[in-house]
């Protein structure tokens, strides 16, 4: 006999517990929640509270700069400010969203089953974003937070309950039935209460946990906000699972006019946003992955899923060979450890020369970078995305260089020999309080779907400190001999290394 939903919850809630994966996720959660609800929150408490936070501080400017809020952000470059014009609740929905996914994907990367779940989930997810960009809607961050938490249920069951999932996708297969339908047959709860139930037990708003529950479409009464929010909701998962079975043009654009009158929206919007989504780049392999299609054989496009953990294992490696090698070994070493980790297409080390003032790319692995090793810029700054990492030594992401706001921040030099790249990561080497080095890496004409998550980022940075340590090293090893010791003199020393492998340009 099933459990009752009582049991299937305290059981679920439980297994959580024990397996201790996902009490951050909670934590986050809740801590956000708090700072939306807190009317003690002041702007810097949750610009500092943002900036702790790689990707967010990423996407909360962007989407300050973007089109959407135009009329009250125009060049917004702090946190700050972006918090004023985009208002607390909006900065909230963007970090839940981002801890949902983030708190996720490090279990799915480990199980196939989740992994398409999750797929799936950011394929909604953005779908719910873009629809909502597309028409000027100030609650589409709010709407893709309820997106998620649709698939929250599914996540939590397919983690908690391995054999039970099995058993509900081969009963609904068997009886043509929803697999909601087939959930609560086999643990005696559906997955809108399930996902009620989660977000509840977060302490998430009670428009975000009631908006999991059904709707009913028919009729003309004007939807309340929960009902708008599980209708956004509702009609991203279901667009999405099309796309995911071939796209079938008459079947998008039933289901857009079944929700388009009641949100207000354009059916022609509907169904451009979702053939917008086949097209893009950005998003094959997280199509691939929903389809169960196998990528063997073929190069990833774009970030891996599994980003986090390939750059865990990246970093154990690198810090394994630190002693082992050289600075330029250690450093090309690291490059191809990242490269492997973020999925990139060109992959590069530009190095500080000290006798002329420049950076210039002395190693590089990528098609697009191979026939311009020797390419340098000036060090002396300019107002650019490269010399802006140079100076504040942070890592940057560009999601999208070809944004017109972005555009004009991109160096020439950049535009003419990598013109397809859409996103590209920085990541300034400090020794001494200078930049000694600056890597890059690309994703050649996908975008970086999700960004650069703080896990993520700690890795990177920890492989910077590797080789920074290893500069460092070098520099007092050269002054015990009797060098003149400086802040540039290590790395010049790569130059000289790698002057035997490079070209001058």
């Amino acid at each position: 006999m099933s459990p009752t939903k009582e049991k299937t919850l305290e059981l679920l809630w439980q297994r959580l517990a024990e397996r201790g994966e996902f009490p951050s996720l909670q934590r986050s959660v809740t801590g956000i929640v708090a700072a939306m609800q807190s009317e003690n929150t002041s702007t810097a408490d949750l610009a500092s509270s943002v900036l702790s936070d790689f990707a967010l501080t990423q996407k909360v400017i962007r989407l300050a700069n973007s089109a959407m809020y135009a009329p009250f952000g125009c060049n917004v470059t702090t946190v700050s400010r972006a918090i004023m014009i985009l208002g607390v609740d909006t900065i909230g929905h963007l970090a839940l969203s981002l801890k949902l996914l983030e708190g996720f994907s490090e279990v799915a990367a480990h199980r196939d089953d989740m992994a398409r779940e999750l797929a799936r989930a950011t394929l909604a997810s953005a779908f719910a974003r873009d629809i909502t960009a597309k028409n000027g809607i100030r609650d589409g961050e709010e709407a893709v937070v309820c997106t998620l938490l649709h698939h929250v249920a599914r996540l939590l069951v397919t983690y908690c309950f391995p054999a039970e999932w099995q058993q509900i996708q081969a009963l609904a297969a068997e009886q043509g039935i929803s697999d909601s339908d087939a959930c609560e047959q086999v643990l005696a709860i559906s997955f809108p209460e399930l996902a009620e139930a989660a977000a509840r037990k977060w302490g998430l708003p009670e428009s975000i946990a009631t908006s999991m529950r059904p709707i009913d479409l028919e009729g003309d009464a004007p939807l309340s906000h929960a009902d708008w929010l599980c209708a956004v909701a509702n009609m991203s998962n279901e667009m999405v699972t099309e796309l995911t079975r071939g796209a079938d043009p008459e079947r998008l654009a039933e289901l857009a006019e079944r929700y388009a009158d009641r949100l207000a929206l354009d059916v022609r919007d509907v169904v451009s946003v979702s053939e917008e989504m086949v097209r893009d780049s950005s998003h094959q392999e997280f199509m691939a992955i929903s389809t169960r299609a196998s990528s063997a054989g073929q190069a990833p496009v774009g970030k891996p899923l599994d980003s986090a953990r390939r750059l865990a294992a990246g970093l154990s490696e690198v810090r394994a060979a630190t002693g082992e090698t050289d600075a330029v070994g250690l450093l090309n070493l690291t490059l191809e450890a990242i490269m492997q980790s973020l999925g990139f297409s060109n992959c590069a080390a530009f190095v500080r020369v000290q006798a002329n003032k420049s950076f210039e790319m002395r190693f590089g692995i990528g098609r697009d970078v191979q026939p311009v090793l020797g390419l340098s810029f000036p060090e002396a700054f300019a107002p650019d995305v490269f010399h802006l990492a140079l100076t504040n030594g942070r890592a940057i992401l560009i999601d999208n260089a070809r944004e017109p706001r972005i555009v004009p921040r991109i160096p020439l030099w950049h535009r003419e020999h990598f013109s397809d790249v859409k996103s590209f990561f920085l990541l300034p080497i400090r020794q001494r309080n200078q930049t000694v080095a600056l890597l890059y890496g690309d994703w050649g004409g996908a975008l970086c779907a999700g960004g650069i998550g703080a896990k993520e980022l700690e890795f990177l940075q920890h492989m910077g400190d590797e080789i920074s340590s290893k500069l460092e090293s070098v520099s007092q090893q050269n002054v015990s001999a009797g060098h003149a010791g400086n802040p540039g003199h290590a790395s010049d020393m790569l130059t000289r290394k790698a002057s035997g492998t490079t070209g001058g340009r």
